[in-house]
């Protein structure tokens, strides 16, 4: 009975320790698929992958994870998080891969760091280490406390844009919180711009504000495009008018400043004549552009969506029969099953 037990707890823990993501080794550089420059996303929940699986050997997704095109595994949360000398899974809540080449991305987690005050949430940070508090990214509008970032998409040059991210790594948190005005002026003299979504909505009396759903300018201080914009005329979204605050979970675009060419996700579902999920890639005005499922499909999870945290896509286009394949595929294995 005892030999019995033994075995149970060793192949317990063997299976446990499997489901955790593995950290690089130390000094081994992080890299991420070229691949993925083209299109990343990330899901809201986790889950385990009964399909392909990463390069890792690791079926275990996360909710922090990067996902690629065509089941690529982009970065496990921990890669993304290194240079800050985080070694736990903190979720992933937004994020813009400017660079897969240079390991270059631009995101923000679901949970705040566990080194203390290190950084937030609503905080932007980067796979080189950079933070930028959630303060500063609204200094423009003056909302004077963290208050969550959900999208986020730079515009401008990609070499302006890589040279900007460059240029932060010099900056301490605490200068940012000191001087939140240096932001807008980077952005300005670099010819950049950061786009983002918050977590929360911002009411001020008397004076603009934004809701959670809105597309912001950390550069202008302006509403680049309202939620109430961004969906069909149908949909009732958009407060007070329209009644309902659908937020804005992932945003991507074009990299030209053009708000008609935004791609985004929902915090919340619809049902109607025009039916869509938290997880579904939105076309700015015009419905659905990607499925959920046409995403994780070749992850084949036991759920037709999981939700959509981050996204990013450099061609605003339909996407190819190379992404629609692993879904035929997945549909054709459970017709013979």
């Amino acid at each position: 009975m005892r030999r019995l037990v033994t075995r149970t707890a060793v192949v317990a823990l063997l299976t446990l320790i499997a489901l955790v993501p593995l950290r690089p080794a130390t000094g081994q550089e992080p890299s991420m698929p070229v691949g993925c420059g083209e299109l990343s996303f990330s899901t809201e929940e986790d889950f385990i992958t009964h399909g392909l699986r990463p390069p890792d050997g690791n079926p275990y997704i996360s909710n922090g994870d990067l996902l690629g095109r065509n089941c690529l595994l982009c970065a496990r949360n921990v890669d993304l998080l290194m240079q800050l000398d985080v070694a736990v899974d903190l979720g992933l809540d937004a994020s813009d891969v400017v660079d897969p080449e240079l390991f270059l991305a631009a995101f923000s987690t679901e949970l705040d760091s566990p080194h203390g005050d290190q950084f937030t949430a609503g905080d932007l940070l980067t796979t080189r280490g950079a933070i930028v508090p959630n303060v500063t990214l609204t200094d423009k509008f003056q909302v004077g406390y963290d208050i969550g970032l959900d999208g986020l998409h730079f515009v401008g040059e990609h070499d302006s844009i890589v040279g900007f991210l460059e240029e932060i790594e010099q900056y301490t948190r605490d200068y940012w919180l000191q001087n939140p005005t240096v932001l807008a002026q980077i952005l300005n003299r670099r010819e950049v711009d950061i786009w983002f979504s918050t977590e929360g909505t911002w009411m001020p009396a008397g004076a603009a504000g934004f809701l959670d759903g809105d597309v912001l300018s950390a550069r202008d201080g302006v509403v680049v495009a309202h939620i109430a914009d961004l969906l069909p005329g149908d949909v009732p979204a958009g407060i007070p008018n329209r009644g309902v605050d659908f937020g804005l979970d992932a945003l991507t675009g074009e990299r030209n400043e053009t708000s008609d060419g935004i791609r985004f996700s929902t915090e919340i579902l619809y049902q109607n004549e025009l039916s869509f999920t938290d997880g579904d890639v939105l076309r700015a005005g015009n419905g659905v552009s990607h499925s959920n499922l046409f995403l994780i499909g070749c992850f084949e999870p036991k759920a037709d969506f999981l939700g959509l945290d981050a996204f990013h896509m450099m061609v605003l286009e339909d996407l190819t029969e190379s992404l629609y394949l692993p879904v035929v595929l997945k549909g054709f294995r459970q017709m013979i099953r």
